[in-house]
């Protein structure tokens, strides 16, 4: 049986529980403490643990622990990356905080039944957009900012990657056949917005459709892809979490597999303070379109207003060049620059 991600987050979800209950009954028999104040020290020590991760993911993502200098991304020279103040760097923490608990013990857990909003009846007309999500993850990421995607005209359909640790190059098999899907019902290349992994999935899949006849695709919007991979990957479980260590010997066969055709379809969106696709430089590849932001989580990339301006725009760029009537192949046409 194939574990999805709502319920590896409820399965996660049972385990903390049952973790604070065990603190608690610690704290009331061994310290003498009364059940509700036992519960709330339960719960600060809980609130204390998450936040100390999240930190730490920051602190590996943005310092590139662990990973040697020959192997960390590089930067464009033209990059300006300003420090953040202690302010923002607050306010950058606090808001991945929010996202971080809101995503994993609520949204992914619990909301992954419902249905994405429909385009507005007057927006202008879009290519089909397909979702793609990232590691270890489902569909439900995507409803924060689906709702704008609609309100744009954007008629979305999203995807779930399974097994959860595959390898990226089975996931790009998946999404490769959804986009065919897609064309094959419309008549049109669809648009497709990725998530961490995902970019990695949809770039794997342009190059396998590209060697199998053509892949239609009207434009490839990234979101906090590790392009050239991530420092926290060497923490993760699985197939793919090895695929994205940084400078694996597979980023560089997908990079070395793909052509200008291929690169004049992605746009980057990104954050130089990402808390999970680091070191800065990561989400950057040459030949692509970039939208980098400031000051902005890797989860907070899917609700923060900042991205959702950065996608859409990035959307737009690929819409407005796109036919609406046929697909393209990569082989065959690239969008305008931006």
């Amino acid at each position: 049986m194939t574990l999805s991600a709502s319920a590896l987050r409820r399965l996660a979800l049972a385990g903390q529980f049952g973790l604070g209950l065990a603190c608690a009954a610690a704290l009331a028999r061994w310290a003498s403490w009364r059940w509700p104040a036992a519960a709330l020290g339960a719960a600060l020590l809980a609130a204390l643990v998450f936040g100390l991760v999240v930190a730490g993911a920051f602190a590996i993502s943005l310092s590139g622990a662990g990973v040697p200098a020959t192997r960390r991304p590089a930067v464009p020279q033209a990059a300006a990356i300003a420090p953040l103040g202690a302010a923002a760097a607050l306010a950058c923490y606090l808001y991945e905080c929010t996202a971080v608990f809101r995503m994993f013990n609520w949204i992914e857990p619990f909301r992954s039944s419902l249905s994405f909003v429909p385009p507005h009846a007057g927006a202008p007309a879009r290519p089909p957009l397909l979702l793609v999500h990232g590691y270890a993850c489902n569909h439900a990421v995507w409803l924060d900012l689906q709702p704008a995607l609609a309100a744009a005209g954007y008629a979305c359909e999203a995807i779930d990657l399974l097994p959860l640790f595959d390898s990226i190059d089975n996931h790009a098999g998946t999404v490769l056949a959804r986009m065919r899907a897609i064309h094959a019902r419309t008549g049109q290349a669809p648009l497709l917005l990725c998530h961490s992994m995902g970019g990695l999935a949809a770039r794997a899949a342009l190059v396998r459709g590209r060697a199998e006849g053509g892949a239609p695709c009207a434009g490839l919007v990234t979101l906090g892809s590790p392009h050239q991979g991530c420092a926290l990957a060497s923490l993760g479980a699985g197939a793919s979490a090895r695929q994205m260590r940084c400078d694996s010997a597979w980023l560089r066969a997908l990079a070395d597999a793909e052509g200008p055709a291929e690169r004049a379809l992605l746009a980057s969106v990104f954050s130089w303070h990402d808390s999970i696709a680091g070191p800065a430089g990561t989400s950057c590849l040459p030949g692509a379109r970039h939208w980098p932001l400031a000051g902005v989580g890797h989860v907070a990339l899917l609700r923060h207003p900042r991205a959702r301006d950065a996608v859409l725009a990035a959307l737009d760029a690929f819409a407005s060049a796109a036919p609406h009537a046929a697909g393209a192949t990569p082989s065959a046409r690239a969008p305008r620059k931006a």
